[in-house]
């Protein structure tokens, strides 16, 4: 949980006990909320918050989840309540909370809906005669910081330098660019199979 809110913008929590058994979690992303009044109109919410409660049987049994702030989803019930089953993840005691929490912003911003699980069926009914909002209504994943593009760019120092390993960013250091230009050199002859010998290119 620690690892993804470091990789989030949109995720909080704070936990009770210790160990923790209790998580209040904070999501900070677009969805969609309604009043309890069947005629009143969608609005857009920015804020969400759940209860997620680890019972004494767990991991054997899931989590409780409530959630706390106001939201109109067919797979959230009037009082707030929410199943894993009924949002696609069936509970196995290895399941990590981490998984739990990136299902339920999906859920937040309306970007995995179960037609099939039901328990709203007021938000089920709108949201099949939706045709102007567009879905998710946040398009960010809730691993939202960047992180450096992978490429095919591989820094490194020449031997002598005194340096082992990648060379860090911002110094100086050449790249070695393996494209489809990239020349394919004569393969070495091939050394005993027990020596770990890494070799770029077509086999001969």
């Amino acid at each position: 949980m620690q690892a993804l809110k470091e990789q989030s913008t949109i995720l909080d929590f704070q936990t009770t006990g210790d160990p923790p058994d209790r998580y209040t979690v904070t999501l900070r992303g677009k969805g969609v909320s309604r009043s309890t009044s069947s005629h009143a109109d969608m609005e857009m919410v920015d804020l969400h918050r759940c209860d997620v409660r680890l019972p004494y049987s767990y991991p054997d049994r899931p989590p409780d989840i409530r959630w706390m702030t106001p939201i109109f989803h067919p797979n959230i019930s009037f009082s707030g309540m929410i199943r894993l089953r009924d949002i696609g993840l069936p509970w196995q005691d290895d399941l990590g909370l981490d998984v739990v929490v990136e299902r339920l912003w999906d859920v937040a911003r309306m970007a995995y809906v179960n037609e099939d699980s039901s328990v709203n069926y007021s938000a089920s009914n709108w949201l099949a005669e939706q045709t102007s909002l567009k879905m998710p209504v946040d398009v960010r994943p809730l691993a939202d910081r960047t992180s450096p593009a992978q490429t095919n760019v591989v820094r490194y120092e020449r031997r002598g330098s005194g340096k082992v390993g990648l060379s860090s960013a911002g110094t100086p250091d050449e790249v070695f660019f393996i494209g489809d230009d990239t020349p394919t050199p004569k393969l070495p002859r091939r050394r005993p199979p027990e020596d770990d010998t890494f070799y770029i290119g077509f086999d001969e």
